[in-house]
């Protein structure tokens, strides 16, 4: 079993959110992805490591470096449409 990691930002109403993963990889294992173990969300790059529980001090290093030197660091927004007063008669 390994880990990998991931990061990017999106600017959502002129600020920046940095988004962190945590994925759990068994190498062993041919054409399985990665399973999600944690993620976090926050306008500042060290509490969302925090909250996707990543606390390696170089792993955050390494990420934060790779955010700087990659030209795509934006997500892909999937639009929701929220309804609104439907009664369970409908």
């Amino acid at each position: 079993m390994e880990n990998f990691y991931t990061a990017y930002t999106k600017v959502v109403q002129n600020t920046t959110f940095y988004f962190v993963k945590k994925y759990i990889t068994f190498p062993e294992l041919k054409n399985v992805p990665g399973i999600l173990e944690s993620y976090g969300m926050h306008t500042d790059f060290n509490r969302a490591c925090a909250i996707a529980a990543i606390y390696d001090k170089e792993i955050r290093e390494n990420l934060f470096a790779d955010l700087q030197n990659s030209d795509e660091q934006s997500a892909r927004i999937i639009h929701m449409n929220i309804t609104t007063g439907l009664s369970a008669a409908q």
